[in-house]
């Protein structure tokens, strides 16, 4: 796996709503410093969006991201700038700057969005007044309580964000509608987070696994002596999910004899233990999730019809992923981010790999996409080279050094130094290690190859 990224064709990409196109964004101050950016833009260019967010874009062209930036020249012209930027991953983005200014006729702020990428898509205009909704600022102050702890990029799952921020305080029941894989538990989890009920349990159980001679063992519970082998009394799903969440995952696999006494656990807010003699009172918030169109499994007699209505009192949709490309681009970043922390790498995608990756269906979705990206990052990363990095992390060490240094008035030779021991370096990692071959590339002697190695490691060291 070389370090690659995604292209877009029109003709094999199918597109429902423009705004699920991905596009690049920087929001600057009159300076350069980025104030508002988004994971797509971060992904072009390999780097992560918090990284991001700290820089100016003079420090994006200066570490070789780009050569040169259109948000600089709106700042220096105070004009409209559109051009075709090619960033390092193998980017071709058609971006446009567009300068806000004071009334002194002083640049305030920058907005650069791409209205094209790679010529082929047309991409959306962000709106400069709404701009701080949709995307991440450093100027963000949430609180840990109300983070998002799932991708929402798309509009899609924004409006599921928004309706989950509307009904989580609520008891109201729950219905989760979606593909395999498109994450109906994380929904329920964030509802769980969200709500009153934050400090109860959220317990769950995958109606699908349990054999139907169990299922009311599980769901209930059972008193001591109840049947042979019950040596002692056990506490059912429902009772361990008291003052917390029932999650009651793929509810269309549960049997029919069960529906009705679950039935009667809704209406009556109480269950009974398996061989028990009295009820006991319940109190927990029920959300169910299914990959299947229950209302046709009504019709059938395959569902009852009187559950359905109990528990389908909000129903939330979850639409696959392949009509979700912003979330798509989301997940491949924050994927990207967990398998590097986790195998210590720092690998990051070019356009060819983003292009595969943005035109696949995905039919197993999240899950999936998530699987594709630990699998990219386990068998191909011996394939991938990390030069580009180590230049970005040179300037920035070079950069740190001018600054940390000019108390002690560092030389010319010494800054000189390191310039010339990071770019044999570099010479070097081209070549494997062989120092001839570098030699000749360069145009030294291989021995002088060693020598300002040396001096640039006592240099950084502080040592004459």
């Amino acid at each position: 796996m070389k370090k690659r990224a995604i292209d877009k064709s029109k003709s094999n990409l199918k597109v429902q709503d423009i705004n699920d196109l991905p596009s690049t964004l920087f929001v600057t101050d009159g300076k350069g410093n980025i104030l508002i950016s988004n994971e797509f833009t971060a992904l072009t260019l390999g780097i992560s969006l918090d990284e991001l967010l700290k820089m100016n874009v003079q420090d994006l062209v200066k570490a070789g991201y780009y050569k040169r930036s259109i948000t600089m020249e709106a700042i220096e012209t105070k004009q409209r700038v559109s051009r075709t930027v090619d960033t390092n991953r193998g980017f071709h983005i058609k971006s446009t700057s567009i300068p806000i200014l004071q009334k002194d006729g002083e640049v305030q702020l920058v907005v650069t969005t791409s209205n094209e990428y790679n010529g082929k898509f047309p991409m959306f205009n962000v709106d400069p007044n709404i701009v701080n909704i949709k995307n991440k600022s450093k100027e963000d102050k949430i609180d840990k309580g109300s983070e998002i702890d799932f991708v929402a990029e798309s509009l899609a799952m924004k409006q599921i964000v928004k309706v989950c921020n509307q009904i989580a305080s609520y008891d109201s029941k729950v219905l989760i509608y979606g593909e395999s894989g498109t994450g109906k538990e994380v929904i329920a989890r964030y509802l769980h987070r969200k709500s009153d009920r934050v400090l109860g349990p959220f317990v769950t159980i995958n109606c699908a696994a349990i054999p139907p001679a169990l299922f009311e063992q599980e769901l209930f519970g059972y008193e001591k002596g109840a049947f042979a082998g019950a040596s002692e009394e056990k506490q059912g799903i429902i009772e361990m999910a008291n003052d917390g969440i029932l999650f009651l995952d793929e509810i269309a696999e549960m049997p029919l004899e069960m529906q009705a006494k679950l039935l009667r656990v809704i209406d009556n807010n109480e269950v009974r233990r398996v061989g028990g003699v009295r009820n006991v009172q319940i109190n927990c918030r029920i959300i169910a999730a299914t990959n299947r169109d229950i209302w046709k499994m009504v019709k059938k007699g395959l569902f009852r019809e009187d559950l359905y209505y109990r528990i389908n009192v909000i129903p939330i949709h979850i639409p696959p992923l392949r009509n979700r490309k912003l979330d798509v681009v989301g997940l491949i970043s924050f994927f990207l981010a967990e398998f590097n922390e986790k195998y210590r790498e720092k690998l990051v995608l070019g356009a060819d790999e983003f292009q595969k990756m943005l035109k696949s269906d995905w039919p197993g979705n999240a899950r999936e996409l998530r699987n594709y990206v630990e699998r990219l990052v386990v068998t191909e990363q011996q394939n991938i080279k990390h030069s580009s990095e180590d230049m970005v992390t040179d300037w920035f060490a070079i950069d740190h050094f001018i600054k940390s240094n000019m108390d002690k008035q560092s030389t010319l030779k010494d800054f000189t130094s390191i310039v010339e021991g990071r770019y044999i370096k570099h010479v070097l990692e081209k070549f494997n290690g062989n120092a001839t071959e570098a030699a000749k590339k360069l145009g030294i002697d291989r021995s002088v190859i060693y020598r300002k190695l040396k001096k640039m490691e006592s240099v950084l060291q502080g040592v004459d």
